[in-house]
């Protein structure tokens, strides 16, 4: 699962060949045509913790529908047979506003909060800086 045309939903892509030369087996991409839905992708950068921030915890605190929700993500590098992209995709659903984006660094055990986070936005935290940087897809 990914954000491969970076419209803010994820698509899947399959593997399907190159089990051995020549295999007639073809490659699939099966892309989300999305459902109105808000999201956020995370891009974090370690400076005491792993460059990648494998192991970090975001919390991201949002209103949806006049009440607070939260919602929870967990950084790794992926499963057996397959990987994950670093850069975290987050759905937020019909949330109207982002409260705080808060990440817990693996290295440290300290947490680092930002509270003006745009909805439907890529963001890069920079371990232990206090601001958040909006990134072009």
């Amino acid at each position: 699962f990914a954000d491969f045309d970076n419209d803010g939903d994820q698509d899947v892509f399959e593997q399907m060949g190159g089990n051995y030369p020549g295999d007639r087996c073809h490659d699939a991409l099966y892309q989300n045509p999305g459902f109105g839905n808000h999201w956020i992708t995370v891009k974090l950068i370690g400076v005491e913790s792993n460059r990648a921030g494998v192991g970090a915890r975001i919390r991201v605190d949002v209103i949806e529908d006049g009440r607070p929700r939260t919602i929870y993500k967990h950084v790794n590098s992926g499963g057996s047979f397959g990987a994950n992209p670093l850069r975290q995709m987050i759905g937020l659903g019909k949330a109207t506003r982002i409260e705080r984006v808060e990440i817990l660094w693996p290295a440290t055990r300290r947490t680092q909060s930002s509270t003006e986070v745009p909805l439907d936005q890529a963001i890069e935290i920079v371990e232990g800086q206090g601001r958040v940087a909006l990134k072009e897809l």
